[in-house]
């Protein structure tokens, strides 16, 4: 079960159901107010304890059909790979990935390898600032069809941008294959940009 109550799902439905019988110039602002009331962009965590993970709220249908354990331990969904934000280790990059989500970024994304240093460029810049003496994260991240110009970018400690890789390339599907991406311990995101304190709870991984 979502964290989040299923009653504005309801109402949503309800003033669907309503728009069908508006004037066209009133469906755009009907689907704001739908928006609005299903919290569209929120992230939402599904679970609780040590299997809660984290999803982009346009992908709760679909993981609402897959067992938790399916999502953690398999790192599969409905046919579809899973790649694990872990917010315990990467709690900045998960902040980054939430705020993407919210911003109205995709959780679903396409391996694209080949677009890795062209999208890196183009997120995160030789000037992009980093005043705390961290890395450029991005997201979607730069192997990705949907990276590059227009993805979100925060400061985050050099420590979690060096784990990343390594961690995010035993996930990878191949080229041109599609993924979902979850945050586990949705707990230990970073509440705050960073600002010079690494605070993973394992520091030592990588």
């Amino acid at each position: 079960m979502a964290n989040k109550t299923t009653g504005g799902l309801l109402v949503g439905a309800v003033v669907i159901a309503a728009v069908v019988y508006l004037a066209p110039e009133v469906v755009g602002k009907a689907g704001e107010l739908i928006a609005d009331i299903t919290g569209a962009q929120d992230a939402v965590t599904v679970g609780s304890g040590n299997t809660a993970f984290m999803v982009a709220a346009e992908t709760q249908p679909t993981v609402a059909a897959c067992a938790e354990g399916e999502i953690l331990n398999d790192r599969q969904c409905g046919g579809i790979r899973v790649l694990i934000v872990d917010a315990s280790r990467m709690p900045f990059i998960a902040r980054n990935t939430k705020l993407a989500w919210e911003s109205g970024q995709p959780a679903v994304l396409t391996a694209n390898r080949a677009k890795s240093r062209v999208n890196r460029a183009q997120a995160c810049p030789p000037d992009f600032p980093r005043p705390h003496g961290g890395q450029c994260d991005e997201y979607p991240m730069a192997s990705t069809d949907e990276g590059g110009k227009g993805a979100r970018a925060e400061e985050v400690p050099a420590r979690e941008n060096q784990c990343q890789g390594p961690l995010y390339r035993s996930q990878y599907p191949p080229n041109g294959e599609r993924f979902l991406v979850v945050i586990s311990h949705p707990e230990r995101v970073a509440a705050d940009a960073f600002a010079g304190t690494d605070l993973a709870r394992d520091k030592g991984w990588c």
